[in-house]
């Protein structure tokens, strides 16, 4: 595993290299933009279709200049629920005082919550503040959306020849996968319940959370079973 990989995260799901001591990553050009160009610029194309689901991991009340360079703008770091995607988003100010952490937001096409996505971010430009929220974020989205998760159980087959989907969750060996789907014939798991209640040694929602998370913090994986990762141009 290279230096980088291993300064990114422990066992608890926190980061352990020196930035996560600090408070936000920007240094002195807030936000984390390298330049004053920089820091007016954004990404037109990239949008949150209506129905998205929105979760707030941190509010930073002066976070960025508007175009005349002289006034600071609130944003906020945020996660996108289905692809488990992280930006930082440009607040709207006449709503600031309403937003609180963890809150989930259902995007509508005419949403005066936030004005614009400012940019994406990687999981290591997360303040520390985002990191700690995302861990309760994550276990809040696997238990909203328990169907999805159930379903993965009951169809998810092999990645390859000699593995299984099912073995990549951290702590699924080959004994309790094997019990997973034999279990999951007899009929198909309902909900969360009645899997742990049959698969007493297998807790669905602290595993979801620490493969989606590892997904999020880890690039170099080999397989992305629940975050989208797109194509490095």
């Amino acid at each position: 595993m290279s230096d980088r990989r291993n300064q990114r995260y422990d066992g608890n799901n926190r980061r352990r290299d020196n930035r996560s001591q600090g408070g936000y990553r920007g240094g002195s050009n807030r936000g984390g933009y390298k330049s004053n160009r920089d820091r007016n610029k954004f990404h037109p194309q990239l949008r949150l279709h209506p129905g998205s689901v929105i979760y707030i991991l941190d509010i930073l009340q002066h976070g960025g200049v508007d175009k005349a360079d002289h006034q600071w703008n609130p944003i906020a770091q945020i996660i996108e629920g289905s692809k488990f995607q992280l930006y930082e988003i440009r607040l709207n100010k006449s709503k600031i005082t309403e937003r609180h952490l963890q809150e989930k937001i259902i995007v509508t096409e005419n949403q005066n919550i936030f004005e614009r996505i400012q940019r994406k971010i990687t999981f290591l430009e997360l303040t520390p503040t985002s990191s700690s929220t995302l861990d309760e974020v994550i276990g809040q989205y696997v238990n909203e959306n328990e169907s999805r998760f159930i379903e993965f159980i009951n169809k998810s087959g092999p990645i390859t020849i000699k593995r299984h989907s099912l073995e990549v969750l951290p702590g699924i060996g080959k004994k309790l996968m094997w019990e997973i789907i034999n279990n999951r014939e007899k009929p198909p798991f309902k909900s969360f319940e009645d899997l742990h209640s049959r698969v007493p040694g297998f807790k669905p929602v602290e595993t979801f959370r620490k493969r989606i998370i590892e997904e999020i913090s880890d690039d170099e994986l080999k397989h992305y079973l629940f975050v989208k990762r797109f194509r490095k141009r």
